[in-house]
């Protein structure tokens, strides 16, 4: 009898793992959530090109991965909202544009294990998104931009050699301009070249203090932030008005007219977060991602450096990833 039952058995067992067999079609993919937060849309880019690295990577939207995308917010009073919104959908992933948007999420998620990627993030250490660059141990990872400064201010010195003073318009209350400022502090002490603050503290203000460029400095600095999208134009011609030098960060600035930007190449960044991303999604913690820095562009406006008595070695141009002429 016992033999006949482990027979029978046998029998089933074949039968099921026969029928198992008949079916040929795929295990449906399991789809994932990834809400992505950001305030600016000259980040529209690297939100693109995060989305397209991570498709290469097999994650196809509306497949097996979902979007939560409100598009570039604008302001910065509505990433709370936004936050709140994208909370209620139960992402498995959160990605954070700038690091004011990135504090705001990481006051949402507290107190859950929803993993966190930021990009930029000019101080993640001093942020408190991380313990360690190396070591993150926690919900976020990401990439830093905080070594921008000081190779920005050695390729400003290359192009203005009589730098002295620096102006930079600067809010305390905003974080990004605060933790920028830190940096650029470090940066300027290193080469001997003396910050002079242009303070501050309301939207209201941004017309004075750009109109207020002292005539005893000898180029102008604009610190990061989401705040100056809407002021762009107007920074640039108050520097070109005075014939100072404008270093910015972003290529948008240097097509308007800035003498030079020097920063992030935003399209990179959004596929060097597409393969952190993939990653986390593929269930590696971000406690044990280290922190990655970015690829950085250099361009020139010497259209913009001719009108305000600047020569441009071409030693220096040949350095250049693009120049405007």
């Amino acid at each position: 009898m016992q033999s006949l039952m482990v027979t029978l058995s046998m029998v089933v067992g074949v039968v099921l793992l026969s029928l198992a067999g008949c079916d040929k079609s795929p295990p449906k993919p399991e789809k994932v959530t990834v809400g992505i937060v950001n305030v600016t849309p000259k980040l529209n880019e690297t939100v693109g090109a995060f989305k397209k690295g991570l498709a290469e990577l097999g994650w196809v939207e509306g497949q097996n991965i979902v979007y939560v995308d409100e598009g570039p917010l604008g302001k910065m009073g509505k990433v709370e909202g936004a936050v709140q919104r994208l909370m209620k959908k139960k992402p498995d992933l959160i990605v954070s544009l700038t690091t004011p948007v990135t504090l705001k999420v990481q006051k949402a998620i507290w107190g859950t294990k929803i993993p966190v990627l930021f990009a930029p993030a000019t101080d993640p250490v001093a942020s408190g998104f991380v313990k360690s660059l190396r070591e993150p141990g926690g919900n976020f990872t990401g990439i830093q931009a905080g070594m921008a400064e000081i190779q920005a201010l050695v390729r400003l010195k290359t192009m203005v050699p009589d730098l002295r003073r620096l102006y930079v318009p600067y809010n305390p209350d905003d974080k990004a301009m605060a933790i920028g400022l830190k940096g650029l502090k470090k940066a300027a002490a290193e080469h001997n070249v003396e910050l002079v603050p242009g303070e501050f503290h309301s939207e209201k203000d941004a017309p004075r203090i750009l109109n207020d460029i002292p005539d005893n400095v000898q180029a102008v600095w604009q610190l990061p932030s989401p705040f100056w999208g809407v002021h762009t134009k107007a920074f640039v011609q108050a520097c070109i008005v005075r014939k100072k030098p404008l270093k910015t960060h972003a290529a948008e600035w240097a097509e308007a007219g800035a003498f030079m930007a020097y920063g992030l190449n935003t399209r990179a960044m959004g596929k060097q977060m597409s393969r952190l991303a993939d990653k986390i999604l593929k269930g590696h913690p971000p406690a044990t991602l280290p922190v990655e820095q970015p690829e950085y562009f250099l361009i020139i406006n010497l259209k913009t450096a001719n009108a305000i008595g600047f020569e441009i070695s071409d030693n220096i141009l040949k350095q250049a990833d693009e120049v405007i002429r």
